[in-house]
């Protein structure tokens, strides 16, 4: 049985770089974005944070990861080796899973340590 398909990648080549760019573009923002604004908000609002917000900012930076990945996936599959994109979509592919656990340990943490620890 074939595995799940993916839609083809776009015919136009400014498309094509931006998706082969997107996993990493994407891991990076939502890494950023994640740890960013999950750290201040954890200090800047201390008595009101709560361990859900901290859940609910790192699914979404998942979300993002995902969605950067997943445009990625169509050039790297439909990609030749003698064209650089797909390589560039491989290394931003690893790059935001890399970046995802990053983003799963820091919304653990904030589930795991009691508010106003510091």
């Amino acid at each position: 049985m074939p595995g799940p398909s993916t839609p083809p990648p776009p015919q136009d080549d400014g498309k094509r770089i931006a998706f082969s760019w997107a996993a990493l573009a994407a891991g990076i923002v939502a890494w950023f974005g994640s740890q960013q604004f999950g750290s201040n908000h954890a200090f800047a609002g201390c008595p009101s944070f709560s361990p859900l917000e901290s859940l609910l900012l790192g699914l979404l930076a998942l979300a993002l990861i995902a969605g950067g990945a997943f445009l990625s996936l169509r050039i790297w599959r439909a990609g030749s080796v003698e064209e650089p994109r797909p390589f560039v979509a491989l290394i931003g592919m690893l790059t935001s899973a890399l970046l995802a656990v990053a983003i799963i340990l820091q919304s653990a943490a904030g589930m795991i340590i009691p508010r106003c620890f510091a």
